[in-house]
């Protein structure tokens, strides 16, 4: 008599066919044989992957693109910024940034940076301040494409750059690039700027001193400033000299006076050398006022103004990433010096300067020491100071114990280096990265039984996935599924499922029609969710084309509005319609059509109704009006298919099956699915009485399927249609022989 097995859980993934044979793992048991355009839930189940909306095409065709983010400390005002050859776009809540009402250029207007002028219907964006230099002028002025906001960068390989944001700067990195600083002031005013490693505040000038009586002694003076609020102290003045004098008395001070270019400073710093040896201590301050009265003070030694230092001096010197931790700002991964690591003074981030003797907030700077060669791949804060090099990972420092020039204990934790240039990513506590080589993704954790981190191989169990490929990019997004998604070299967007503290970690695959290949993934936070954008590499009528896309919400209220399982694709909504234009990025292409929540055609190109749901003219007609409609490239399939039925102590794998039926415990979804032993004997879920395939339905799904004697006992689930398909559990009705 037949009977059921079920299985309740598919967190682990998509499993490698190496592992086909092993019911003695927890995997298999959570397992899947195939899990394409299908997401692993954080709850166990999977669903049929949402489709992604046409964003635009990127600026041009070219390959050198990539993504990046500012987030933002307003909810929903955080930003997308496509990076190509010397430009940056923008782009927030899905839709790109423009520019309106510009101000006509003005030859009496001192313009600076950021500023925006339109002169004979151009926009232009001021790169370098002046006055009365009209447009175009290349040395002031940046044409933009009509009202698309855009801003010029350095930077000629854009493939290669890293950055890092902290509060309204994002730091860029690139070895054949100074680095520099792309600041947020509004979201039509960004900046492109060097970072400069002096302080912000300037150095007093015209330092004089007046003696307060003849004698035999030499005193040298200096000053420096300290800024308003933030009391960095400023570089030194030049140095005044007061020979054949007397030593200075309450009676008859030695009078200093100066200039302070930063008006007004919060303080003024004075340092003596009474003794010739061109050192100089602290004496005393001044406040509110440009002159000192040095009545005898005895130097402090132990204070002295502070040193200059230049760590970028050199094109060799120019650092490839940077990073935050600690309230400093660090770099490393020159080219002179690939294990050398740079950190600014505590709580100056562009303040690279010493002191002598050095002070515990002075910059630090060191290079790490190991066995082998050690060249810096990735900085991240985590605990302590994870260094990510290319033989292994490091931590520096000691968990809530600052870094000091005199403490800076660097330890190698483990010995699996890092690839270069595609970033780590931090889900909780541990960080997960790309193994040297790029074709083994990792996790990293800070462990209290041993006091230091550990890790594991997060692509043992699906290395089908990865032999013979490399991950291109990477991103994390932590709401609603926490996903970490990476783009194989391929093209192959690979999703993993990851929640460490439930040992949960499952891998799938994406993919996209018109011979599409991802090339990037960048991760927004947008509302309540965290958007996921990507570049893709489209044939389109023939051509190559770049569109930069987003994946839709998987949250489902009601079909009508809510199922978009549709790439590049487009929505309508409002009054009754029948032609739909706007798809002229997808002309020449068979679209899927969803209107009112019914599936008018699901975009099979070989169908008999392929011609008519061809875009032509960038539109397309459908047969019956409809209110709220999605249209785009069909997602062909959404796959899913359990392993051989097996279970570990039993003699069940050797034996004869015959699944005759099977239910599906299925949550929020269509009846348009098909099911079978394989790809080759699929049959489609038959509706009963008033039943329609749109029809929302949660809880079990009993279907007849096609049968036949066989050892494995598979399930493949397909899903054609633009519809929703969340899957809990399948229980396949088996029969046992011989």
């Amino acid at each position: 008599m037949p009977e059921s097995v079920i299985q309740r859980s598919f967190s682990a993934g998509e499993l490698a066919p190496v592992l086909h044979a092993r019911a003695d793992t927890e995997k298999y048991a959570s397992g899947l044989r195939t899990c394409k355009n299908f997401l692993v839930l954080r709850h166990g189940g999977v669903a049929n992957r949402p489709g992604f909306r046409f964003i635009s095409a990127t600026k041009t065709t070219t390959s050198n693109k990539r993504l990046l983010r500012y987030v933002s400390e307003v909810a929903g005002e955080s930003i997308l910024i496509e990076a190509g050859v010397g430009y940056f776009r923008f782009y927030k809540n899905g839709a790109p940034v423009t520019v309106t009402g510009v101000a006509a250029w003005s030859n009496a207007v001192a313009y600076v940076p950021g500023d925006l002028v339109s002169r004979l219907g151009v926009n232009y964006y001021c790169i370098l301040g002046h006055i009365n230099f009209q447009p175009p002028n290349a040395t002031y002025w940046y044409p933009l494409t009509g009202d698309i906001y855009e801003i010029p960068h350095p930077f000629t390989a854009t493939g290669l750059f890293n950055y890092v944001q902290s509060g309204n700067v994002i730091t860029l990195t690139q070895k054949l690039h100074d680095p520099v600083e792309l600041i947020y002031f509004g979201l039509t005013n960004w900046v492109v700027q060097p970072i400069s490693t002096a302080p912000t505040t300037a150095a007093p000038t015209t330092l004089n001193a007046t003696a307060g009586a003849p004698g035999t002694r030499t005193y040298a003076y200096l000053v420096t400033a300290a800024a308003i609020e933030t009391y960095e102290e400023s570089l030194a003045s030049g140095i005044a000299v007061l020979v054949a004098c007397a030593e200075p008395t309450p009676d008859n001070p030695n009078v200093l006076t100066w200039d302070t270019p930063t008006d007004p400073v919060a303080e003024t710093y004075i340092y003596c050398d009474p003794y010739g040896n061109g050192t100089f201590g602290f004496i005393g301050t001044a406040t509110g006022a440009e002159t000192f009265n040095d009545a005898g003070f005895v130097p402090d030694f132990q204070v002295t103004p502070p040193i200059n230092r230049t760590p970028f001096i050199t094109a060799e010197h120019r650092p490839h990433v940077a990073a935050y931790y600690q309230q400093r700002r660090l770099f490393s991964g020159a080219t002179y010096d690939p294990e050398a690591i740079e950190g600014s003074r505590t709580g100056f981030p562009s303040n690279f300067g010493i002191s002598s003797p050095l002070q515990d907030d002075d910059a630090i700077s060191f290079r790490l020491v190991g066995n082998q060669h050690h060249p810096v791949r990735h900085l991240l804060g985590l605990k302590t100071l994870v260094v990510l090099t290319d033989g292994g990972g490091w931590t520096v420092g000691e968990p809530k114990v600052p870094l000091t020039p005199s403490n800076l204990p660097a330890d190698q934790e483990i010995y699996v280096g890092a690839a270069p240039d595609v970033p780590p990513v931090v889900v909780g506590n541990s960080i997960i990265y790309l193994q040297s080589r790029g074709s083994i993704m990792r996790d990293l954790r800070f462990d209290q039984e041993i006091e230091g981190f550990n890790g594991r191989d997060l692509t043992l169990f699906a290395t089908h996935l990865f032999d013979g490929y490399t991950i291109a990019r990477m991103d994390y997004a932590q709401v609603p599924q926490s996903i970490v998604w990476a783009v194989r070299s391929d093209g192959t967007l690979l999703g993993l499922t990851y929640l460490r503290d439930q040992d949960v970690w499952g891998w799938h695959r994406h993919t996209t029609g018109a011979s599409g290949q991802f090339e990037d993934v960048c991760v927004v936070p947008e509302g309540t969710e965290d958007a996921v954008y990507v570049i893709v590499k489209r044939t389109i009528n023939g051509g190559t084309v770049r569109y930069i896309e987003r994946m839709a919400s998987r949250t489902i209220l009601t079909f009508d509005t809510d199922a978009f399982f549709v790439d590049s694709g487009l929505s309508y909504s409002g009054a009754p319609a029948t032609v739909f234009s706007g798809l002229s990025h997808l002309n020449g292409q068979v679209v899927a059509v969803l209107a009112d929540g019914a599936v008018v055609y699901d975009g099979d190109p070989a169908g008999a109704s392929a011609a008519t749901y061809t875009v032509a003219g960038g539109q397309i007609t459908i047969p019956t009006a409809a209110i709220n409609v999605h249209i785009g490239l069909p997602i062909r399939f959404g796959d899913f298919e359990t392993l051989d039925l097996d279970a570990n102590g039993t003699a069940v794998r050797d034996k004869q099956k015959r699944v005759g039926s099977v239910t599906l415990i299925v949550d929020k979804s269509s009846r348009s699915f098909q099911a079978g032993p394989d790809t080759s004997n699929l049959t489609r879920y038959e509706l009963t009485g008033s039943e329609v395939a749109s029809d929302e339905h949660t809880g079990q799904v009993e279907m007849t399927v096609s049968a036949t004697w066989e050892k494995s006992g598979r399930i493949f689930v397909r899903q054609t249609d633009p519809l929703p398909l969340t899957i809990l559990g399948v229980l396949p009705n088996l029969e046992l022989g011989g």
